[in-house]
């Protein structure tokens, strides 16, 4: 668990690297802040998007199991040709999806109802009914409006306060935007992990002397969260704990002063101990020096218009991984290219219907529903089968095990039927008036009836012999031969020499 923890902070620094490259001040008379902000108010554009992964190995010598791992990585790909935001939210996207060899089409759709995801070989598309799900469990008293005012102020505050990297400068280029050759502003900025521990702590300086800014970005938080606390009830003694004291929560003003002097307060402690702390962090994760080295590189190359749009950018992350077991990469890429065009004009989206379409929501597909959801020969579903394997299952069976508790009957081991069998992703139907049990393999569909009290069994309506009777154990299940039912349901089954009994599915 510490490893996974460690592991997560290791990447915490390259969103910071993001986060300061979009703080950066004016440069040569450019205001870089309203370029950064020019894109919030837009209501309508349409856009396209390549982003591609690169690992370099951390070895000329890996392992099969770690160069599949690079191969892997560097094969991923995903490429939106068009991307269309609607003035009234909804929003579609039409690419591909690169996997090793194969590049899957997609179109995606999502409006206040829905999301629609179709594939290239699925048989019908696939939805998620949003309005449904936000009435269930949405939140009572939030406010979508205020929500997005309250990213804007997030977004402001955040770009006035960063501080400008040691690389940044602007020039005035052409550049072809979606066919049109366009006049546009090229600002380019780079930052290294090296630089980002000093530059965060100019950030935080600068927040802190931010009182108007502070205090705006508080209010705008009371305004959001204020309605959902009302609305859920919450009385005074559950407030106490915030530090307000005896002060009113719907008194804005008093609020607000209050939780801005504890958040700066809280700041300018972090700032009094920030190199100390930076320190122990150090020691306590010295791979970090790797990650926060020059090695680690942020690039940045964005085309801004004569309104402060960004039309065209270019991103390059190099992240320096640490040398430690388990990762098998001296060092991740990630490279990012995208163009927008057609920005506050007409746009309308793609829509894509539902009518047919698989309800995520409703149904828990087991392998086998999801392989029939897609065409036999299609790349998907030869992606999803003999790459990712879905269909594989591995079951271990110990000799005095409390879940399937097998019996050993003249050699033969007899399970409870219902475990195994949805263990092995198999539906099952009793009839009560013939005393037999239809267990219908996910995989093929074949059919494998077992009946209480008989010896017999048939499979697909060829007879089996059971040796034995199935029989009704003290916790009322039925139990029937383990390699009958396992192997019906296409498992292979080995024993090793202590009893334990293993299950393999391709």
């Amino acid at each position: 668990m510490r490893k996974i923890k460690s592991r997560a902070l290791w990447f915490m620094p390259f969103i910071a690297l993001v986060l300061v490259l979009a703080g950066c001040q004016s440069v040569g008379g450019f205001d870089v802040n309203k370029a950064l902000l020019g894109d919030l108010d837009v209501k309508s554009s349409e856009y396209s998007t390549k982003l591609s992964l690169a690992a370099v190995p951390s070895s000329d010598k890996l392992s099969e199991e770690d160069q599949q791992i690079v191969d892997l990585i560097n094969s991923l790909s995903l490429n939106v040709s068009n991307l269309k935001l609607q003035d009234n939210g909804d929003i579609s996207a039409k690419g591909t999806v690169g996997y090793k060899k194969l590049n899957l089409p997609f179109a995606f759709f999502m409006d206040k109802e829905a999301i629609v995801l179709n594939v290239e070989g699925a048989k019908q598309p696939f939805y998620f009914p949003i309005a449904s799900y936000e009435k269930e469990f949405g939140v009572a008293g939030l406010d979508p409006a205020k929500a997005e005012d309250l990213s804007k102020l997030i977004t402001q505050f955040v770009v006035k306060n960063l501080p400008n990297p040691g690389v940044i400068n602007v020039s005035s280029v052409s550049e072809a935007v979606y066919g049109e050759q366009l006049n546009l502003t090229k600002l380019h900025a780079e930052v290294t992990g090296q630089e980002l521990p000093a530059l965060l702590k100019t950030f935080l300086k600068s927040i802190s002397k931010d009182t108007e800014g502070f205090t705006t970005l508080i209010s705008g938080l009371y305004d959001y969260l204020y309605p959902i606390v009302k609305a859920s009830g919450v009385n005074a003694d559950d407030y106490l704990n915030l530090g307000l004291g005896d002060l009113p929560l719907d008194d804005k003003e008093g609020v607000v002063t209050v939780l801005h002097d504890a958040a700066k307060l809280a700041v300018d402690s972090l700032l009094l101990v920030y190199d100390k702390e930076l320190d122990n962090l150090y020691e306590y994760e010295p791979e970090l020096k790797t990650v926060l080295s020059k090695d680690t590189k942020l690039q940045v190359d964005l085309y801004v218009d004569s309104s402060l749009h960004i039309r065209k950018q270019n991103i390059d992350l190099k992240i320096a991984l640490p040398q430690v077991d388990g990762i098998p990469l001296k060092s991740i890429s990630l490279k990012a290219e995208s163009q927008a065009w057609n920005i506050g004009g007409k746009v309308t989206a793609d829509h894509l219907s539902t009518e047919g379409a698989l309800d995520v929501n409703k149904v828990n597909l087991t392998p086998g529903e999801t392989l029939r959801s897609f065409e036999p020969g299609s790349d998907v579903y030869r992606l999803l089968k003999d790459e990712i394997g879905i269909t594989k299952k591995s079951l271990v069976i110990a000799p005095d095990d409390d879940y399937y508790y097998p019996v050993v009957i003249d050699n033969t081991t007899y399970v409870p039927l219902r475990y195994l069998a949805e263990d092995l992703d198999a539906t099952i139907k009793w009839d009560g008036a013939t005393r037999t049990i239809t267990v219908t393999d996910d995989l093929e569909g074949d059919q494998l009836v077992f009946k209480v009290g008989s010896a017999q069994a048939t499979l697909n309506g060829t007879k089996i012999n059971l040796g034995k009777a199935v029989f009704i154990d003290e916790y009322g299940d039925a139990n029937v031969p383990l390699r009958v039912l396992a192997e019906a349901l296409h498992g292979k089954v080995t024993r090793d020499e202590e009893g334990w009994i293993y299950i393999n599915r391709n």
